[in-house]
């Protein structure tokens, strides 16, 4: 029997499988691809992510971007993985031309000199760079409509001659892009540029959960078309566009690379080297990864009792099932790990959380898996699909 098929029914067919073959044809390729963890080609880039500090005409008196990068990441995305790794400002390299501290490389060589610097010190490839200002991360938090701490302690300090003037109260409140910029910046509190480090992963976290969101997905490219006019970076928007599908589920994991004190300067040496490489990124494993002997604390900030059945998830794993605290409430969910950098990263692809490291973990555990309000909210936009699929 021969089925006829309508004059619109054909038409639409047609339309739309062109609409899709030019969406194939015109959507951006990636310059390398890489087999993720389940076999698949995934896109695949490295590059240094750095942040300029503010040039200073006189006291108070601002010119402009400034030579020194005291915040400096290394980036390795792998389709829906994401690795951050943090480089502390005062570790010293040795290049042609430049021997001192890290954050002053740009000044005297160069983006292309610091990704070089930064290869030295991870040992791995840097293929691209992207220098932002101070300005531009405020516009960028800003456009993303704030970010949520916690402060444990006031901050105040001032700076008349570089007219930096941060003054926050203690407890959970929304920082615009202003406060966040200082909330950054702020050295006063234990590890000083370490905890500095730590509090930038942790905005870094929220504004990708909030960019990724379904307040923000919709405008999420055009807020990188105005960012990337102002970037100053080797990477074209449309090498960046290929991870647009990748981000939402993106799984990111943060560190600071291990460091010891050596004079005036911080050093990281080839064991340690190793050993950062092997627990954060994998890299000299074997097939067979063995289960991390460690203290597990899930700490629920999610406000739906969400702890005991993480717990039972963890269990039903195999693994030892952890003890459960109810915190005040948390906007991200991470789990966060101070020295047990492997079995935080066992952990955090165990529940398919970022991995946050930290200066000083105050918890009586090596391994904290703290739950936030974003599970909870997750939860119910899928119960919403499902009672309007019904």
């Amino acid at each position: 029997m021969q089925i006829r098929v309508p004059v619109w029914l054909r038409f639409a067919l047609g339309l739309f499988f062109a609409l899709l073959a030019l969406v194939v044809a015109w959507w951006p390729r990636p310059e390398r691809t890489a087999l993720n963890a389940a076999g698949e080609r995934v896109p695949e880039l490295s590059l240094v992510l750095a942040a300029r500090d503010i040039e200073y005409c006189g006291p108070a008196t601002p010119c402009g971007p400034g030579h020194r990068t005291d915040t400096i990441f290394f980036l390795r995305l792998v389709g829906r993985r994401a690795y951050a790794v943090a480089i502390p400002r005062d570790l010293k390299v040795t290049l042609p031309g430049y021997e001192g501290k890290i954050n002053a490389v740009y000044g005297f060589l160069g983006a292309e000199g610091l990704e070089r610097a930064v290869e030295q010190v991870l040992g791995l490839k840097v293929e691209h760079h992207a220098i932002v200002t101070l300005d531009l991360v405020r516009r960028v938090v800003d456009a993303l409509g704030g970010v949520e701490v916690y402060l444990p302690a006031p901050m105040d300090y001032d700076d008349n001659a570089a007219n930096l003037h941060i003054h926050l109260p203690a407890g959970r409140q929304t920082l615009d892009g202003e406060e966040a910029v200082g909330y950054m910046r702020f050295r006063g509190w234990e590890g000083s540029d370490l905890g500095r480090l730590d509090r930038i992963k942790g905005v870094l976290v929220e504004l990708l959960k909030k960019a990724t969101g379904p307040a923000y997905w919709p405008r999420l490219p055009g807020i990188l078309r105005q960012v990337w006019a102002d970037l100053e970076t080797d990477l074209s928007l449309d090498q960046a566009l290929v991870f647009l599908p990748y981000l939402r589920g993106l799984e990111l994991s943060t560190a600071t690379l291990p460091v010891r004190e050596a004079g005036p300067y911080l050093v990281v040496d080839d064991a340690m080297r190793a050993r950062f490489l092997r627990d954060f990124f994998g890299i000299g494993l074997g097939e067979a990864v063995p289960v991390p002997e460690a203290r597990v604390l899930i700490l629920d900030g999610s406000g739906a009792g969400l702890g005991a059945r993480f717990a039972e998830g963890l269990a039903r794993l195999g693994l030892p099932r952890p003890r459960v605290v109810k915190i005040g409430p948390q906007p991200v969910s991470r789990v966060v790990v101070d020295r047990a950098l492997f079995a935080g990263r066992y952990y955090a692809e165990a529940v398919h959380l970022p991995l946050v490291t930290r200066f000083k973990l105050h918890v009586p555990a090596e391994v904290a898996i703290v739950l936030g309000r974003d599970l909870t909210i997750k939860a119910d936009d899928a119960n919403d699909g499902r009672t309007r699929a019904h």
